[in-house]
């Protein structure tokens, strides 16, 4: 019995030790947009001699995103494209900017649609690659949940940041979105295998995930907070243990 003892006192730490799931938000936290999203849509509308406010479509856009960002099941593809939930979109946003929908329209929503899928339409956050590198480094399993579409591979790989991540958790390929309670379920289910617990870290305090024991939440607030706060909390918490 004594010989078998350290064995198991061993195994006992090693679970112990055991590191939580690091999920990680997109827009707002890995990722922002190069240009404010109403310079982009202005500059592209004068491809069609049509003059706008790029401080009012910008506006517009805000206001309009936050009232369709709420999107109950059964609304949500799982083929990884959503292009009919960003031309409501992108519809309504023009409509309050007062630009008159017309024959462009189907032209200029492809373009925009196809610029957000592409490396120059987003840049990192400064910390981002040396917070992930050091995450990595220290035996994190590291994931992505965002409420996106497909393009959302796409701009990862061109920046380079798609080898940190395990796994991919999109909205238009799970058929459900944040903060639905079945989107966390879903990733606590698929990432079982490497931790108990599942850190999540989002920018929008609306999308709260449901309480559970097996998770935890870091809000950022840019750019009082970035992801090296994110960093200390986690070091900070595995020395207490």
């Amino acid at each position: 019995m004594d010989k078998k003892a350290p064995i198991f006192l061993s195994v006992a730490c090693r679970k112990k030790m055991k590191r939580p799931a690091i999920v990680f938000d997109l827009v707002g936290t890995l990722l922002q947009t190069a240009l404010p999203v109403g310079v982009v849509y202005s500059k592209l509308l004068t491809e069609y001699g049509i003059r706008s406010d790029p401080k009012v479509m910008h506006d517009n856009f805000i206001k309009v995103f936050d009232l369709f960002k709420f999107r109950p099941q059964g609304t949500i593809p799982k083929d990884g494209n959503d292009k009919m939930f960003w031309e409501k979109i992108v519809k309504t946003v023009l409509q309050e900017s007062g630009i008159p929908l017309g024959s462009f329209f189907s032209d200029y929503f492809n373009k925009l649609y196809a610029y957000y899928s592409k490396k120059e339409a987003w840049k990192l956050y400064p910390e981002v690659v040396s917070a992930l590198e050091k995450l990595t480094s220290l035996g994190f399993p590291l994931f992505v949940a965002s409420n996106w579409d497909s393009r959302a591979r796409t701009v990862l790989m061109e920046w380079g940041i798609m080898p940190f991540f395990s796994d991919i958790f999109l909205s238009a390929e799970c058929g459900v979105a944040k903060p639905e309670a079945l989107f966390y379920h879903l990733i606590l289910l698929k990432t079982r295998q490497v931790s108990s617990t599942v850190f999540f870290v989002e920018d929008d305090p609306q999308m709260l995930p449901p309480y559970s024991e097996k998770i935890r939440f870091f809000l950022l607030k840019r750019p009082i907070t970035n992801l090296f706060d994110l960093l200390s909390q986690l070091q900070k918490s595995s020395s207490d243990q």
